[in-house]
């Protein structure tokens, strides 16, 4: 087939049945797209774990841009920990753009709305009007500030997204996650900002002032929703070369009528015509049966020239009985005998072909013997009409490829039934139908009328040529006298020109269509019997009829047949009241070349598959190997893949899941959008992101899971194209355990994948006491030293807001931390607390903390938990309340682990003499109690033994000041843990050594059972009401609140010790208070 012209688009289709994901039945909001009558389900854009509750149609500007039309999508996102939500402006996909992502706002405190209504200027000129009633609602969070307006006649929807914005304004303000680590999803999701160029309100409204404040709005809801666009594109009628190259792929589209009509287009090569003859003739007999062995039929039947004799004959059997019970073929049989009698020499070139009768009205074909292999597909019909006798027989044959079909009828008599003729040919027209062929042995292409509907039969009119024949009774629509005068000057044709037929035909009151030769003989009806005279006691007319018809045929043209009528009249045959008609007819018969037939089939199939081809919805995808490159925790990467549409019609695409119960890709990876129509010679960019939240980095970084993925494209009725994704995840310390943080023997990024995933390993317990060792959380207990040297009498150290992602690129890389940045630092430092994977204060410890009335029950809660996790916990409190202080600090090299050694010495000398003395008051001077001293001896070597591992300090560090030293070993348990050293990890590992001059910082407190707090607690047993001795130098919780909100510091620190938890008020009420009583240490 030649290169198809270029047509004209259609309008898009959107296919719901294909997902972007796993098959989910997509009921939320829908947008009618601009020009044309398909539904935008906004859903189709987000994952299946994110949720449209709510599409309202507005006009949005930011600032004092200009407006752009848009879709506001409430969208609800599942979390392990509960819900977030975020409120999406989406503008709406065109024939001319995919839809694309204007703004995203996340819902979270912070987050404000306000809504205003103007009404209509109570002016009544319209040309003073200032503008149209209409909603604005205005949204802002953080630095982002929208101006939505909305119809004012969906005011009922407003009111809906009002109340559920109201909502979730409740769920963030309880949410249990940190800002620094909600909403990670949002970062899936790529932001395209409106452009000047884009879809701009042309309506005229007046400027309105964003305003500068805006507080979470309280007043009445509105529900509106965005006016639906009502345009819609006509469809066009199909042109010339639409016709030609149909689209196979329309609902509308046959398959078997394209193979039709390109096959019979090309007849002429695969058949020729050949010519045959029908005789046709119809008698009325009037009860009449033929003398046996009479040849009076011989001008009926013919002189056996022909191919075909067809006889019709009617009132053949008016028996009363033969109206209730068929009584057998005994007549026709007599009648058969009587036509093959009337051939004389010819009869035995014939032979009976079919033969059927209803009551009176008989047909029987004979046909030459030559051709009776030709003729094929023989089916009859009979049907009646009313109860005495009338109705019609039809027979049904192919010859050679031609199909005629004979009609035989005996319709209501006299002049006034015109009428009830008339019903009784559509009566027969309808009714006399045929079975179809066993379709099993044909080729539906070759049966040019073959109805594809299963359960339709085969008419009359599927056929080449109709002939219609017999007594129709058709009368002379004039007075019975002017009839017979005319009968008498035999003036026929004066007669013809008031025949009810003819003027039937003309009309198409009935049959219409067809044709009828020149008459020259006389009325047909009624004379006397055994006479050439006519009875004029009734009007005579022309009642005995043969027409014939080419009904419609939308593959062959009807003068391809040469269908002639060579002889048409009457003979005198005196039988009967009526005389017999006759006509021959020639016509050119289609014989088809059986192999020419094939091989042009196969060549219209191979246009037809082409035609599929050129149809088929296809893409030219640039970028099916995507390279990412370096993938860092919380940090978006975007890539871009460019599709064009290279067909002829809208090809819609989606992204294919592996399997149903899977998703098209991993949680970190998305495509947007995730589907979409592009028109024809359109181009369209596609976008993918990776976004790695805390809950993947820990999995990608222990090498569970791995970052690379396929993206299985699919178009709809067109071939699926595989997006490979590859990139290099740079590990991260976030949501890493303690205990494997603690055995890092260097930065993250500095591990092999292969030692990350040893550490991974769950450690075995330890021989002692079981528990596994705990080293120094070197990252940790690095931003806990800058703190302390940076974060002194800063003013909302805590409960700040920014970006952290910097911070942990320097921990994960063992870079330097930024300078002059302590909030950043504290901000890091409570994500990485609050983005562990099990929290900082176990969940086993949240019960027994929720009691805890004073200090000294809040601090014996932390008996039992590990004790790793219990250095990271008092070294924050310390560090919070330390950098609270208005007091000076120590410097940060009076607090190295090298210096603390000898303190230890004299703060447990400090101890054992308090000990003792608390116990000589106690004993009223009797001493101690039995065990006792020993017990102190024990606890005094125990705190001054040299730490393992560490090298004897310099004299020159020891620190005279021993208020200072209280205060430090108050402030943090600096005493270097006393277990063995980290094993070493693969072949290359070492053992990080210690230099002299280069001590360890902030190392974690000493281990359970052999720490100052441990020993002391257990000598002091007696008295469980002490507190704990406090260091002067260190400030109250009041001192704090003079610095910062004691709640705004509390809610910070509640994820960071209890975790991403979420609680009822009472439970959180009290993990504040629980908090409080740490702080006050």
């Amino acid at each position: 087939m030649s290169l198809l012209p270029s047509l004209p688009r259609r309008a898009s289709t959107w296919s719901l049945s294909s997902t972007s994901q796993p098959a989910t039945p997509l009921a939320g909001p829908r947008t009618i797209i601009a020009n044309s009558e398909t539904l935008f389900e906004p859903q189709t854009l987000f994952r299946n774990t994110e949720k449209v509750l709510i599409s309202q149609g507005c006009r949005v500007r930011r600032g004092y841009a200009p407006f752009t039309k848009a879709d506001a999508l409430l969208v609800i996102s599942k979390r392990e920990y509960g819900e977030e939500a975020a409120i999406f402006i989406v503008a709406p996909p065109t024939t001319e753009k995919a839809a694309a992502i204007l703004y995203s706002i996340p819902i979270v405190p912070g987050f404000k709305h306000r809504l205003e209504q103007t009404p209509p200027s109570p002016s009544n000129s319209f040309f003073q009007q200032s503008a149209k009633p209409h909603i604005t609602l205005y949204l802002s969070c953080e630095d982002l500030k929208l101006e939505l307006r909305i119809s004012a006649s969906q005011s009922a929807k407003v009111q809906k997204l009002m109340a559920e914005l109201r909502r979730q304004n409740d769920v963030a303000a309880h949410s249990p996650v940190p800002r620094s680590l909600s909403h990670s999803w949002l970062g899936l999701y790529a932001i395209q900002p409106p452009k000047e160029n884009d879809d701009v309100d042309d309506l005229t409204s007046p400027p309105v002032k964003t305003p500068s404040t805006m507080t979470p709005s309280t007043s009445t809801t509105l529900t509106v929703d965005t006016p639906v666009l009502s345009a819609t594109s006509k469809e066009a009628e199909p042109s010339e070369e639409e016709e030609r190259y149909p689209d196979p792929y329309l609902p509308t589209f046959s398959r078997t009528e394209f193979l039709r009509k390109r096959l019979f287009a090309r007849q002429d090569r695969w058949s020729r015509r050949q010519e045959i003859k029908i005789r046709i003739a119809t008698y009325n007999v009037n009860d009449k049966i033929p003398p046996e062995g009479t040849l009076e039929l011989a001008p009926l039947v013919g002189k056996g020239e022909e191919d075909i004799l067809v006889f019709g004959f009617q009132e053949a059997d008016l028996r009363r009985q033969s109206l209730l019970i068929s009584q057998g073929n005994s007549r026709a049989e007599g009648w058969e005998s009587a036509l093959l009698a009337g051939l004389g020499s010819k009869a035995g070139e014939f032979e009976k072909l079919v033969m059927t009768q209803y009551v009176g009205v008989m047909m029987i074909i004979l046909v030459r013997k030559t051709l009776k292999e030709a003729i094929t597909r023989v089916e009859t019909s009979e049907r009646g009409i009313g109860l005495l006798g009338f109705g019609g027989v039809a027979v049904r044959l192919k010859v050679h490829d031609t199909t005629l079909c004979f009609v035989d009828a005996h319709m209501a008599a006299f002049a006034t039934a015109l009428d009830r003729r008339r019903s009784d040919y559509q009566v027969l027209k309808t009714g006399l139908t045929f079975p179809r062929p066993n379709e099993a042995d044909l080729t539906a292409a070759y049966e040019e009328f073959l109805p594809e509907a299963k359960e339709k039969l085969l008419s009359q009119e599927d056929s080449h040529i109709l002939f219609w024949l017999g007594d129709l009774n058709y009368r002379i629509e004039l007075p019975d006298e002017e009839v017979k005068k005319l009968v008498e000057e035999k003036k026929w044709e004066d007669m013809l020109a008031k025949d009810q037929l003819r003027a039937d035909i003309v009309s198409e009151q009935s049959f219409a269509g067809f044709s009828e030769a020149e008459i020259n003989f006389p009325p047909t009806f009624k004379f006397v019997h055994g006479s050439t005279t006519h009875d004029l006691k009734r009007a005579p007319a022309y009642t005995d009829r043969i027409l014939y018809n080419h009904p419609e045929n939308k593959y062959t043209e009807p003068s391809s047949f040469g269908l002639t009528c060579e002889e048409y009249t009457s003979h005198d045959i005196l039988w009967s009241d009526h005389r017999p008609v006759t006509a021959t007819f020639k016509a050119e018969v289609r014989v088809v070349d059986e192999s020419s037939r094939g091989v042009e089939l196969a060549s219209v199939m191979k246009e037809l598959d082409k035609l599929e081809e050129v149809y088929r919805p296809s893409l030219e995808i640039q970028g099916t190997s995507l390279e990412f490159g370096d993938v860092r925790y919380g940090q978006p990467v975007e890539r871009e893949i460019k599709l064009r549409n290279v067909g002829r019609v809208p090809a819609t695409y989606n992204f294919k899941p592996p399997s149903s119960d899977k998703p098209i890709c991993k949680p970190f990876i998305w495509p947007f959008p995730a589907t979409a129509v592009v028109e024809p010679g359109q181009d369209m960019s596609l976008k993918v992101v990776i976004d790695v939240d805390e809950v993947w980095s820990s999995r990608l970084t222990s090498g569970a899971e791995d970052i690379n993925d396929v993206l299985v494209l699919q178009i709809t009725g067109g071939k699926d194209t595989f997006i490979t994704i590859q990139a290099n995840y740079l590990p991260s310390i976030v949501s890493l355990p303690l205990h494997v943080l603690s055995i890092l023997p260097s930065p993250i990024r500095q591990v092999h994948l292969t030692d990350r995933k040893v550490l991974a390993r769950p450690l075995a317990p330890s021989a002692t006491n079981g528990e596994a060792p705990a080293k120094p959380v070197r990252d940790l207990w690095r931003l806990l030293e800058y703190l302390m040297a940076n974060g002194k009498g800063i003013e909302g150290l805590w409960v700040n807001k920014g970006d952290v992602r910097t911070v942990i690129q320097c921990l994960d890389g063992g870079a330097e931390l930024p300078e002059d940045e302590p909030k950043v630092i504290s901000l890091a430092l409570l994500h990485l607390l609050a983005a562990l994977p099990t929290p900082l204060l176990p969940t086993s410890h949240h019960t027994s903390c929720l009691t805890a009335a004073d200090r000294d029950a809040a601090f014996a809660v932390l008996e039992g938990v590990p004790q790793i996790n219990t250095n990271v916990l008092i070294g924050l409190m310390s560090v919070i309340r330390l950098c609270s202080t208005p007091e000076e600090l120590p410097e940060v090299a009076d607090l190295r682990i090298e210096n603390l050694q000898d303190r230890a010495e004299v703060k447990a000398d400090q101890d054992i003499q308090n000990l003792k003395t608390e116990n000589s008051e106690d004993k009223s001077g009797d001493g101690p109690p039995e065990g006792t001293v020993e017990k102190v001896e024990e606890t005094k070597a125990e705190m001054t033994e040299k730490p393992s591992g560490l090298p004897n300090p310099p004299s020159s560090a020891v620190d005279e000041d021993d208020d200072d030293d209280e205060a430090t070993l108050e402030l943090i348990s600096l005493t270097h843990s006393q277990d063995k050293p980290v094993p070493e990890i693969g072949e290359n590992a070492t053992k990080p050594k210690l230099q002299s001059d280069e001590p360890i910082k902030l190392a974690s407190p000493p281990k359970k059972g052999s720490s100052i707090s441990a020993n002391h607690n257990e000598a002091i047993s007696a008295e469980p009401k002490t507190p704990p001795s406090t260091s002067a130098n260190l400030p109250d919780l009041n001192t704090i609140a003079s610095k910062e909100s004691t709640e705004e510091l509390v809610d910070a620190l509640c994820p960071a010790v209890f975790g991403q938890t979420a609680v009822i008020a009472a439970v959180k009420d009290k993990r504040r208070r629980f908090i409080r009583l740490l702080l006050e240490g």
